[in-house]
Protein backbone atom coordinates (compact mmCIF):
# COMPACT_ATOMS: atom_id res chain seq x y z
CA UNK A 1 0.00 0.00 0.00
CA UNK A 2 1.25 3.44 -0.54
CA UNK A 3 1.89 5.62 2.37
CA UNK A 4 0.19 8.34 3.42
CA UNK A 5 2.69 10.68 5.06
CA UNK A 6 2.33 13.88 6.74
CA UNK A 7 4.25 15.10 3.69
CA UNK A 8 1.13 14.42 1.70
CA UNK A 9 -1.39 15.71 4.01
CA UNK A 10 0.37 19.07 4.05
CA UNK A 11 0.21 19.82 0.45
CA UNK A 12 -2.97 18.17 0.07
CA UNK A 13 -4.77 20.55 2.79
CA UNK A 14 -2.67 23.85 1.49
CA UNK A 15 -4.07 22.69 -2.09
CA UNK A 16 -7.49 22.58 -1.10
CA UNK A 17 -6.98 26.21 0.98
CA UNK A 18 -6.15 27.90 -2.44
CA UNK A 19 -7.91 26.41 -5.07
CA UNK A 20 -11.42 25.48 -6.27
CA UNK A 21 -12.92 22.05 -6.17
CA UNK A 22 -14.99 21.65 -9.77
CA UNK A 23 -17.21 19.28 -11.16
CA UNK A 24 -15.28 16.46 -13.44
CA UNK A 25 -11.49 15.64 -12.98
CA UNK A 26 -10.54 19.31 -13.68
CA UNK A 27 -6.77 20.70 -13.62
CA UNK A 28 -4.18 21.51 -11.95
CA UNK A 29 -5.44 24.78 -11.15
CA UNK A 30 -8.94 23.40 -10.22
CA UNK A 31 -9.13 19.69 -9.45
CA UNK A 32 -11.60 17.29 -8.34
CA UNK A 33 -11.35 15.73 -4.79
CA UNK A 34 -9.77 12.74 -6.11
CA UNK A 35 -7.39 14.94 -8.37
CA UNK A 36 -6.64 16.93 -5.58
CA UNK A 37 -5.04 14.00 -3.56
CA UNK A 38 -3.42 12.92 -6.63
CA UNK A 39 -1.67 15.88 -7.21
CA UNK A 40 -0.34 15.98 -3.22
CA UNK A 41 0.49 12.46 -3.29
CA UNK A 42 1.88 12.07 -7.24
CA UNK A 43 1.78 15.11 -8.99
CA UNK A 44 -0.48 13.70 -11.23
CA UNK A 45 -3.93 14.73 -12.20
CA UNK A 46 -5.85 12.03 -12.27
CA UNK A 47 -9.13 10.38 -10.65
CA UNK A 48 -7.32 7.18 -9.79
CA UNK A 49 -8.29 6.40 -6.25
CA UNK A 50 -4.71 5.91 -4.52
CA UNK A 51 -4.09 2.29 -2.80
CA UNK A 52 -4.06 3.41 0.67
CA UNK A 53 -7.92 4.90 0.05
CA UNK A 54 -11.14 2.83 0.39
CA UNK A 55 -12.65 2.38 -2.99
CA UNK A 56 -15.88 2.50 -2.15
CA UNK A 57 -15.26 5.67 -0.35
CA UNK A 58 -13.10 6.83 -3.59
CA UNK A 59 -16.55 5.42 -5.93
CA UNK A 60 -18.77 7.80 -3.89
CA UNK A 61 -17.04 10.77 -3.26
CA UNK A 62 -16.83 11.17 -7.52
CA UNK A 63 -20.37 10.66 -8.11
CA UNK A 64 -21.24 12.65 -4.65
CA UNK A 65 -18.55 15.61 -5.61
CA UNK A 66 -19.59 15.81 -9.12
CA UNK A 67 -23.28 16.02 -7.96
CA UNK A 68 -23.68 18.39 -5.13
CA UNK A 69 -23.75 22.15 -5.69
CA UNK A 70 -20.48 24.13 -5.79
CA UNK A 71 -20.65 26.04 -2.91
CA UNK A 72 -20.92 22.48 -0.87
CA UNK A 73 -17.95 20.92 -2.60
CA UNK A 74 -15.98 24.17 -1.51
CA UNK A 75 -17.00 24.71 1.59
CA UNK A 76 -14.91 24.44 4.54
CA UNK A 77 -16.59 21.29 6.21
CA UNK A 78 -16.27 19.06 3.09
CA UNK A 79 -12.64 20.74 2.70
CA UNK A 80 -11.66 19.27 5.99
CA UNK A 81 -12.73 15.94 5.35
CA UNK A 82 -10.92 15.55 2.49
CA UNK A 83 -7.11 15.19 4.14
CA UNK A 84 -9.12 12.04 6.12
CA UNK A 85 -9.82 10.10 2.76
CA UNK A 86 -6.96 9.48 2.12
CA UNK A 87 -5.02 6.22 4.40
CA UNK A 88 -8.88 4.63 4.77
CA UNK A 89 -7.59 1.14 3.69
CA UNK A 90 -9.89 -1.32 2.29
CA UNK A 91 -10.21 -3.71 4.91
CA UNK A 92 -14.05 -2.63 5.46
CA UNK A 93 -15.48 -1.73 2.16
CA UNK A 94 -18.75 -3.69 3.47
CA UNK A 95 -19.22 -1.36 6.28
CA UNK A 96 -18.83 1.83 4.19
CA UNK A 97 -20.79 0.38 1.50
CA UNK A 98 -23.68 -0.11 4.21
CA UNK A 99 -23.45 2.96 4.96
CA UNK A 100 -23.80 4.38 1.43
CA UNK A 101 -26.78 2.32 0.79
CA UNK A 102 -28.77 3.08 3.93
CA UNK A 103 -28.38 6.95 3.08
CA UNK A 104 -29.67 6.13 -0.36
CA UNK A 105 -32.93 4.25 0.64
CA UNK A 106 -33.57 5.82 3.63
CA UNK A 107 -32.61 9.86 2.56
CA UNK A 108 -32.19 10.02 -0.01
CA UNK A 109 -34.91 8.43 -2.34
CA UNK A 110 -37.37 9.40 0.13
CA UNK A 111 -37.01 12.80 -1.00
CA UNK A 112 -38.67 11.98 -4.01
CA UNK A 113 -41.78 10.85 -2.41
CA UNK A 114 -44.37 13.54 -2.60
CA UNK A 115 -43.72 14.00 -6.11
CA UNK A 116 -44.25 10.29 -7.25
CA UNK A 117 -47.51 10.72 -4.75
CA UNK A 118 -48.60 13.57 -6.61
CA UNK A 119 -47.76 11.56 -9.83
CA UNK A 120 -49.49 8.35 -9.36
CA UNK A 121 -46.10 6.01 -8.44
CA UNK A 122 -45.95 6.72 -4.78
CA UNK A 123 -46.82 3.34 -3.90
CA UNK A 124 -44.05 1.87 -5.89
CA UNK A 125 -41.74 4.17 -4.95
CA UNK A 126 -43.17 3.76 -1.20
CA UNK A 127 -42.57 -0.04 -1.42
CA UNK A 128 -38.64 0.23 -2.73
CA UNK A 129 -37.80 2.53 0.04
CA UNK A 130 -39.41 0.31 2.74
CA UNK A 131 -38.23 -2.94 1.52
CA UNK A 132 -35.01 -1.86 -0.18
CA UNK A 133 -34.41 -4.83 -2.87
CA UNK A 134 -33.12 -4.64 -6.46
CA UNK A 135 -36.51 -6.12 -7.48
CA UNK A 136 -38.90 -3.26 -5.36
CA UNK A 137 -36.97 -0.50 -7.21
CA UNK A 138 -37.18 -2.10 -10.85
CA UNK A 139 -40.91 -1.86 -10.05
CA UNK A 140 -40.73 1.81 -8.93
CA UNK A 141 -38.80 2.69 -12.13
CA UNK A 142 -40.94 1.02 -14.26
CA UNK A 143 -43.77 2.77 -12.95
CA UNK A 144 -41.66 6.03 -12.82
CA UNK A 145 -41.47 5.58 -16.79
CA UNK A 146 -44.80 4.90 -17.47
CA UNK A 147 -45.54 8.56 -16.39
CA UNK A 148 -42.56 9.25 -18.05
CA UNK A 149 -44.15 8.34 -21.13
CA UNK A 150 -46.93 11.50 -20.90
CA UNK A 151 -43.82 13.73 -21.75
CA UNK A 152 -43.09 14.16 -17.31
CA UNK A 153 -39.53 15.07 -17.49
CA UNK A 154 -38.93 14.43 -13.78
CA UNK A 155 -41.12 11.00 -13.68
CA UNK A 156 -38.04 9.91 -16.36
CA UNK A 157 -35.30 11.15 -14.18
CA UNK A 158 -36.94 9.31 -11.18
CA UNK A 159 -37.07 6.02 -13.22
CA UNK A 160 -33.38 6.00 -13.68
CA UNK A 161 -33.11 7.16 -9.91
CA UNK A 162 -34.43 3.66 -9.66
CA UNK A 163 -32.82 1.77 -11.77
CA UNK A 164 -29.40 3.11 -10.50
CA UNK A 165 -30.84 1.90 -6.91
CA UNK A 166 -31.96 -1.18 -8.02
CA UNK A 167 -27.88 -1.65 -9.64
CA UNK A 168 -26.51 -0.72 -6.49
CA UNK A 169 -28.64 -3.65 -4.70
CA UNK A 170 -28.16 -6.01 -7.24
CA UNK A 171 -24.22 -5.19 -6.74
CA UNK A 172 -24.48 -5.82 -3.69
CA UNK A 173 -26.52 -8.97 -3.42
CA UNK A 174 -23.43 -10.13 -6.21
CA UNK A 175 -21.17 -9.62 -3.15
CA UNK A 176 -23.17 -11.20 -0.44
CA UNK A 177 -23.27 -14.29 -3.04
CA UNK A 178 -19.63 -14.53 -4.44
CA UNK A 179 -17.00 -13.76 -2.18
CA UNK A 180 -14.87 -13.92 -4.89
CA UNK A 181 -16.02 -10.55 -6.59
CA UNK A 182 -17.00 -8.95 -3.34
CA UNK A 183 -14.52 -6.10 -3.89
CA UNK A 184 -15.84 -5.46 -7.49
CA UNK A 185 -19.28 -5.50 -6.12
CA UNK A 186 -18.92 -3.44 -3.46
CA UNK A 187 -17.09 -0.89 -5.71
CA UNK A 188 -19.75 -1.11 -8.30
CA UNK A 189 -22.98 -0.75 -5.89
CA UNK A 190 -20.64 2.10 -4.49
CA UNK A 191 -20.91 3.85 -8.11
CA UNK A 192 -24.97 3.45 -8.16
CA UNK A 193 -25.59 4.87 -5.31
CA UNK A 194 -23.75 7.49 -5.81
CA UNK A 195 -25.90 8.04 -9.37
CA UNK A 196 -28.82 7.43 -7.60
CA UNK A 197 -28.27 10.39 -5.21
CA UNK A 198 -26.94 12.55 -8.23
CA UNK A 199 -30.76 11.17 -10.26
CA UNK A 200 -33.01 11.65 -7.15
CA UNK A 201 -31.81 15.50 -6.74
CA UNK A 202 -32.23 15.98 -10.64
CA UNK A 203 -35.89 14.39 -10.35
CA UNK A 204 -36.56 16.41 -7.25
CA UNK A 205 -35.49 19.69 -8.85
CA UNK A 206 -37.09 18.72 -12.11
CA UNK A 207 -40.30 18.37 -10.03
CA UNK A 208 -40.05 21.63 -8.38
CA UNK A 209 -38.98 23.66 -11.14
CA UNK A 210 -37.32 26.17 -8.84
CA UNK A 211 -33.84 25.98 -8.79
CA UNK A 212 -33.72 26.81 -5.31
CA UNK A 213 -35.15 23.70 -4.55
CA UNK A 214 -32.12 22.04 -5.94
CA UNK A 215 -29.89 23.32 -3.09
CA UNK A 216 -32.52 22.51 -0.73
CA UNK A 217 -32.26 18.63 -1.42
CA UNK A 218 -28.61 18.69 -1.52
CA UNK A 219 -29.10 20.38 2.38
CA UNK A 220 -31.55 17.86 3.45
CA UNK A 221 -29.63 14.77 2.59
CA UNK A 222 -26.42 16.13 3.47
CA UNK A 223 -23.94 14.35 1.38
CA UNK A 224 -21.34 15.41 3.16
CA UNK A 225 -22.52 13.62 5.91
CA UNK A 226 -22.51 10.47 4.40
CA UNK A 227 -18.43 10.85 3.22
CA UNK A 228 -17.43 11.92 6.98
CA UNK A 229 -19.53 8.80 8.36
CA UNK A 230 -18.26 6.32 5.53
CA UNK A 231 -14.70 7.57 6.60
CA UNK A 232 -14.62 7.71 10.17
CA UNK A 233 -15.86 4.59 10.39
CA UNK A 234 -13.89 3.44 13.98
CA UNK A 235 -11.30 1.08 14.42
CA UNK A 236 -10.60 0.94 10.37
CA UNK A 237 -7.22 3.00 9.84
CA UNK A 238 -4.76 1.45 8.09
Amino acid sequence: MTEYTAQHRAKLEAYLATHILPSGLGNEESACTIAAINLAMTGEVTDDIRPCMSLVLGRAVIGLQDAMPAEMRNNARYKALIPNMPGTGRAHEAERLAVLMNWMWTVVLPQVQPYADKKGFGAEWSKMCKEKTRAAARAAANAAAARAAADDDAADVAARAAVDAADAADARATADDDAADVAYADDDAADAAARAAAAAADAAARAADVAADFADFWTAVDPIGVLERMTYLEGTRE
